[in-house]
């Protein structure tokens, strides 16, 4: 019998495995030194990933680490040179939270397309959570560090930077970046007090030679007038100039507020849009709606003035003898904490806002009313003829070619005789009457 030298196929595959284990060893030693990166390798390879200082290496990382993303705050580190006022160091940013939003109303004084100086310029700190806001209105002639152009006053930013340069100017110098920004011109200044019936403002301080005169006392204005009042500006009095125009802003939006007028704010809006520069759109302004009948609730709304203690009068020292005011950032910084502290802390809302909201609802419904008759409001209407209840005899007919339509009814019965307005809603308010100002 033949016999063929062969060994179990588990036993021949063992051998191979050793085998391919034993050359796979040899070749790793034979290349070894040639394989292995030099130590000047190694550390090229580490030095980028020590340029990122905010990794930190773990031992569990595997590849290349990525760095986390981190909002940044901006930095303004170039200073142009022959500035004759020292540049202050950039203010820190402020903590606002998650609920805090900036806004900003500049009034400029001059009419589009023509920029001129925003001498009204209100930093408005809005809780949206717990529905406060703080007002801080500042002297158009505070001179700050305006990014890229020096020491200049305030008021001058926008007509050097537009919206960017505005926003940088209360980085570097305030530590807040604002959300949104309303520019208004003289004209849609005027149209709004108009709109709104006028204000009825309690002058302080008589102006003589302006205005037509005004003697101290409460005065009934119209859109010229409380412009003319806001604007005035005596014996170069910016601090005064500056309460006038913050006593101006509480009256429109505590009569806006009220007796139902925010129903009209998308007609006003359509109106506006034209001459009204901001990026606050219809639909953003509308979604406020709410924010603001609960804001206007008594006390939840504090209102400063970066006065006579918050700067310091300065003349410019190139012979020019020009006056200017500079900030005190430390009081100024400490103003901005009280204001954030004030409107972060909840209270609850008295019946007013319950009030509000019902003259808004039934404003609302009368206007919704006239569009569908096919009016706008506000507008005249004819007294209708009685028609008799009854008729005797036959019954008249049409002449040829007319159409006979059916005229909807109203499903709200209203005075024919008297003059249908969306709004205002006169309701009592409860309460005593407290005044507006100061």
């Amino acid at each position: 019998m033949e016999k063929h030298c062969t060994l179990p196929i588990e036993k021949r595959r063992c051998i191979w495995l050793v085998l391919s284990l034993l050359l796979s060893f040899s070749l790793v030693l034979g290349c070894a030194p040639k394989g292995r990166p030099s130590q000047s390798n190694e550390a090229a390879q580490v030095e980028p990933l020590l340029a990122w200082p905010t990794i930190t290496p773990t031992p569990t990382s595997v590849g290349t680490p990525t760095p986390t993303q981190t909002p940044t705050w901006p930095a303004f580190l170039s200073i142009p040179a022959g500035q004759v006022t020292q540049v202050p160091e950039q203010v820190k940013q402020v903590d606002l939270g998650e609920d805090v939003e900036i806004w900003v109303l500049l009034g400029t004084d001059k009419e589009a397309p023509y920029v001129g100086l925003t001498n009204a310029f209100h930093l408005v700190l809005v809780n949206t959570r717990f529905a406060k806001a703080s007002v801080i209105s500042i002297p158009g002639n505070l001179f700050v560090y305006l990014p890229g152009q020096g020491m200049k006053r305030l008021n001058s930013a926008y007509a050097l930077g537009g919206f960017n340069l505005i926003r940088d100017t209360l980085v570097y110098n305030f530590g807040l970046q604002p959300d949104r920004i309303v520019l208004s011109h003289p004209t849609e200044f005027k149209w709004l007090v108009d709109d709104l019936g006028g204000l009825e403002v309690s002058v302080l301080t008589p102006i003589r030679d302006d205005c037509a005169g005004l003697p101290a006392g409460t005065h009934n204005m119209d859109g010229a007038k409380a412009y003319c009042y806001v604007a005035y500006l005596s014996e170069k009095d910016e601090i005064d100039r500056v309460r006038r125009g913050q006593q101006i802003l509480q009256l429109l939006f505590n009569k806006l507020v009220r007796n139902g007028r925010m129903a009209a704010l998308p007609m006003m809006y359509v109106s506006y849009q034209n001459k009204l520069e901001t990026d606050f759109s219809l639909v953003d302004v509308l979604s406020k709606v709410p924010l603001a009948l609960r804001v206007s609730d008594p006390g939840r709304v504090n209102f400063h003035v970066l006065g006579w203690d918050f700067v310091t009068e300065w003349e410019l020292p190139d012979n020019s003898q020009t006056k200017v005011l500079l900030p005190k950032a430390d009081l100024i910084a400490g103003l901005l904490s009280d204001s954030l502290k004030t409107i972060s802390q909840p209270s609850p809302l008295t019946e007013l806002v319950l009030t509000h909201e019902a003259q808004l609802t039934a404003a609302v419904g009368l206007t919704q009313t006239a569009q569908s008759l096919g009016t706008l409001p506000p507008v005249q209407r004819l007294t209708p003829t009685a028609m008799p209840t009854s008729t005797s005899g036959p019954t008249p007919t049409l002449p040829p070619n007319v159409t006979q339509t059916a005229i909807p009814t109203p499903t709200t019965v209203l005075n024919p005789t008297a003059t249908q307005v969306p709004y205002p809603i006169e309701t009592p308010t409860p309460g005593p009457t407290s005044t507006p100002y100061p």
